[in-house]
C-alpha cells in the first residue's frame, strides 16, 4: 500500500472519527437535557412525596382525633343511658307515690264525709239540747 493510500485511509478514518465525536457529542447533549429532566422530575417527585407523607401524618392525626370523640361521645352515651335507667326507676317509684297518694286522698274524702255527716248529727242533737234547755228555763218542760 502506497503512502498516498495510507494517507488517504487516515484521512477517512479521521473523517469517520470526527463524525462519531460529532455524534457522540450530540447525544451527550442530548443526555445532560434528559438528565436536567430527569433531575427536575426526581425534585418534583421528591416534593411530592414529601406533600403525601405531611397529608398521611395529617390523616393520621384527624383519625386519632375521631377515634378519641368517638370514644368521648361512648362515654356519653353510657351515661345517659344509665341516667336514663336511674330516671326510670324514680319514675316508677314517683308513679307508685302518687297512686298511694291518690288513695290516701280518696280516704281523706270518705272520712271528711263521715265527719260532716257527724256535725250535722251533732248540730241537731245539739240543737235538740238547746231547745229542752231553754224550755226548761222558760218553765215549759
Amino acid at each position: 500500500m502506497t503512502t498516498e493510500e495510507r494517507v488517504l485511509k487516515l484521512e477517512n478514518a479521521f473523517a469517520t472519527l470526527a463524525q462519531l465525536a460529532a455524534s457522540a457529542e450530540e447525544r451527550a447533549n442530548r443526555d445532560d437535557g434528559r438528565i436536567d429532566a430527569l433531575t427536575d422530575l426526581a425534585a418534583s417527585a421528591d416534593r411530592r412525596l414529601g406533600d403525601l407523607e405531611r397529608s398521611f401524618q395529617m390523616l393520621v392525626e384527624l383519625a386519632r382525633n375521631r377515634d378519641e370523640r368517638m370514644d368521648q361521645h361512648d362515654a356519653w352515651i353510657n351515661q345517659l343511658g344509665e341516667s336514663q335507667a336511674r330516671v326510670e326507676t324514680n319514675l316508677a317509684a314517683l308513679t307508685e307515690i302518687v297512686s298511694d297518694l291518690g288513695r290516701a286522698q280518696a280516704r281523706t274524702e270518705q272520712a271528711l264525709v263521715s265527719l260532716a255527716e257527724a256535725q250535722t248529727h251533732t248540730d241537731q242533737r245539739l240543737d235538740a239540747l238547746i231547745e229542752v234547755v231553754e224550755q226548761i228555763r222558760d218553765g215549759n218542760p
